[in-house]
C-alpha cells in the first residue's frame, strides 16, 4: 500500500480512506437538527448538552423588544439561533429580507482568528481555496475538506493583515478538524477562537441600513464594496469593526460589545431594521437564486463529495500545494455507482402540500422504497407552494418525480431553484 493513503499519514497527503454515498446523518446523533422550545432543559445547560454562544447579547435584546423565542435551533451540537420571535410575522421578516434590511444574528458562529508568520499556510492547508492568494481586505468562502474530498465544515476566510485571518464557520460551529496539524507544520502561526460576533442584513435596503451604523466617512464606500471585500470602518458611536460584503448580504464583524452596541440601535429603529429568524432564514435559502444556499451538516457533509454538491467551483484549479483531500479531488474519476448521490430541489405538485420534516424519506414514484431524505424544507410565497432540497442517487434526475408517504408527489430540479418560474 502507498503510505500516502495510511491514516498514519499527514492529512494532505492521505488518499481517500473510505467510500462515500448517500449517508442519512440524523439518526445517529439526535443534536444534529433540532428545534426545541425555550423552556427545553438542554438549554439550561447544566449538564451541558449544547454549545450555546451568543456574544453580542442578540437574542436576548430582539426578545426584549419583541417577545420571547418560539423556538431555538440546534444544528450539529450548537444553539445556532432561534426559529421566530412571538412579536414578528413571517410575513414581516419576509418582506424586510426581501424588499427591506431583514437583519439576522450570528451569535452562534465559530469565530476563528489564525495570525503570525505562517498563517496563510495553516488555512491553506485545510480548503482547496488559494486563501494565500488573498489580497488585505478579501473574503472568500470556503469549504474546508476530509482526505475524502468532502465537506469537514464551511466558513468565510477574511484576510485582516498579511499575517492576520478571521474565519466565521457555521454549522456545528467548531474549528476544522485539521487545523491543528496545519499548525504542528507551521509553528509561528496562533490559532485561538476570536473574541468576535457579526451580524448579516439582507434585502434591498441592507446597504442603507449598514451605512447607518457606520460614521460618515465610511458610509459612502460601503455601496462602492465589491463582492466578498471588505473595509475596516468606525461605528457612529466610535467603535472598531469590518463590514464584509457577500453575494446576498453585507455583514459587520466586530467585538461582542460593539455588536451589542448595533442591535441596540437596530432595535430602536424599527422602520428600517427586522430581525429574522431561520424559520425566514430556511425560506430565504430555498428562494436563492444566485446559488445553493446550503447548510452544514444537514445539506452538505462529511458523506458529500464537492462535486454531487455543485461546489466544484470552490477549488482552485490553480492551486498546486497539498490540501486535504488534494488527492479525492483532483484524481477522482467519474463514476456509475448508484451508492452515489447528489444534492436537488424538490417542489410540491400540490399548492396543499405540507411542510416535510428535515430527516425525512423520501419514497421513490409509485413506490415505498427509500431513496433518500430531506435536508432543508420551507414555504415558499414565490411558488406558492412547499420546497425542499435533499439527497437522492444521482439515478434520479431533474423532471423525474419522487413522493413522500402521504402520497404527495414532488418534482426534482437542480439547484439553485427557480420559485418564481414554478409560479408563473
Amino acid at each position: 500500500m502507498n503510505p500516502a493513503t495510511t491514516d498514519t499519514a499527514a492529512p494532505w497527503l492521505r488518499g481517500p480512506r473510505f467510500e462515500v454515498g448517500i449517508q442519512q446523518p440524523f439518526p445517529p446523533d439526535e443534536w444534529t437538527w433540532r428545534t426545541l422550545p425555550p423552556d427545553h432543559p438542554a438549554l439550561a445547560g447544566s449538564p451541558g448538552a449544547l454549545r450555546k454562544s451568543d456574544p453580542g447579547n442578540a437574542l436576548a435584546i430582539v426578545a426584549e423588544a419583541y417577545g420571547k423565542p418560539t423556538s431555538y435551533c440546534v444544528l450539529g451540537g450548537n444553539v445556532a439561533s432561534v426559529s421566530n420571535w412571538e412579536g414578528i410575522s413571517f410575513d414581516q421578516q419576509y418582506a424586510a429580507s426581501t424588499h427591506g434590511a431583514g437583519v439576522y444574528p450570528c451569535g452562534g458562529m465559530y469565530y476563528l482568528s489564525v495570525e503570525g508568520p505562517g498563517a496563510a499556510d495553516v488555512l491553506d492547508l485545510l480548503t482547496p481555496r488559494d486563501i494565500g492568494a488573498l489580497d488585505i481586505g478579501q473574503a472568500a468562502f470556503a469549504i474546508f475538506t476530509t482526505p475524502e474530498g468532502t465537506v469537514d465544515t464551511e466558513g468565510i476566510v477574511l484576510r485582516t493583515g498579511p499575517v492576520s485571518f478571521q474565519v466565521s464557520i457555521g454549522g456545528s460551529a467548531r474549528p476544522p478538524d485539521w487545523l491543528y496539524d496545519a499548525v504542528a507544520l507551521h509553528p509561528g502561526a496562533r490559532t485561538a477562537e476570536a473574541a468576535l460576533s457579526s451580524f448579516n442584513i439582507k434585502g434591498a435596503q441592507r446597504t442603507r441600513a449598514m451605512a447607518r451604523l457606520v460614521s460618515e466617512p465610511f458610509a459612502d464606500g460601503l455601496a462602492r464594496l465589491p463582492r466578498f471585500r471588505a473595509i475596516p470602518v468606525r461605528t457612529r458611536w466610535g467603535d472598531d469593526a469590518w463590514v464584509v460584503r457577500t453575494v446576498i448580504g453585507i455583514e459587520m464583524w466586530a467585538a461582542p460589545h460593539t455588536v451589542e452596541t448595533a442591535w441596540q440601535t437596530m432595535v430602536a429603529a424599527p422602520d428600517l431594521y427586522t430581525p429574522c429568524g431561520w424559520d425566514v432564514l430556511a425560506t430565504y435559502r430555498l428562494e436563492c437564486s444566485q446559488f445553493a444556499f446550503y447548510l452544514c451538516p444537514l445539506d452538505i457533509h462529511r458523506g458529500i463529495p464537492l462535486a454531487d454538491a455543485g461546489l466544484s467551483h470552490v477549488v482552485s484549479r490553480e492551486k498546486t500545494t497539498p490540501y486535504v483531500g488534494r488527492r479525492a479531488l483532483t484524481d477522482r474519476t467519474a463514476k456509475t455507482d448508484t451508492a452515489r448521490m447528489w444534492v436537488c430541489g424538490l417542489t410540491a405538485r400540490d399548492r396543499a402540500a405540507p411542510r416535510r420534516r428535515i430527516g425525512e424519506r423520501v419514497l421513490a414514484s409509485g413506490s415505498a422504497q427509500a431513496i433518500g431524505y430531506v435536508t432543508t424544507a420551507g414555504h415558499s410565497p414565490l411558488a406558492g407552494r412547499e420546497l425542499c432540497f435533499a439527497h437522492l442517487p444521482a439515478t434520479v434526475l431533474p423532471g423525474d418525480e419522487v413522493a413522500f408517504e402521504d402520497g404527495t408527489a414532488w418534482l426534482v430540479s437542480g439547484l439553485p431553484h427557480r420559485p418564481a418560474a414554478v409560479n408563473a
